[in-house]
């Protein structure tokens, strides 16, 4: 099949094998990468990983997701609704009301040892 913006693939290979996704930009010359979105994730795909197929939907070259979803659901793909982020957690840590108690200081003594040579008798 001839590789062109909205012409109709389904991944093969990776994590997104086996969904729908539409060709919105071809980003080589020689057609080997392209730009796909979908069912997929968005994202830049080997041509050699995809198997394309022949039905093709009007849109414009990088078109946005919500554009690539009506034309799939148009070719009559069944759209699988992506979960919203995650939010994110916001735990408030307890916060040390007072400041730890300190040790007393050790005071130093008043007499001196003295250290040096040993005396010869």
């Amino acid at each position: 099949m001839v590789v062109e913006i909205g012409r109709l693939c389904v991944k093969l290979v990776g994590r997104d094998a086996g969904k729908e996704c539409l060709i919105i930009d071809i980003l080589d010359k020689n057609k080997t990468f392209v730009m796909i979105d979908g069912n997929t994730r968005r994202r830049k795909c080997n041509v050699n990983h995809l198997e394309i197929l022949p039905q093709k939907a009007d849109i414009k070259k990088g078109a946005s997701h919500e554009d690539v979803v009506k034309a799939l659901e148009k070719l009559g793909v069944k759209i699988i609704p992506k979960a919203p982020p995650r939010k994110k957690k916001t735990q408030s840590k307890t916060k040390i009301s007072t400041a730890p108690k300190k040790k007393p200081a050790k005071k130093k003594s008043k007499t001196k040892k003295k250290v040096g040579k040993p005396k010869k008798k």
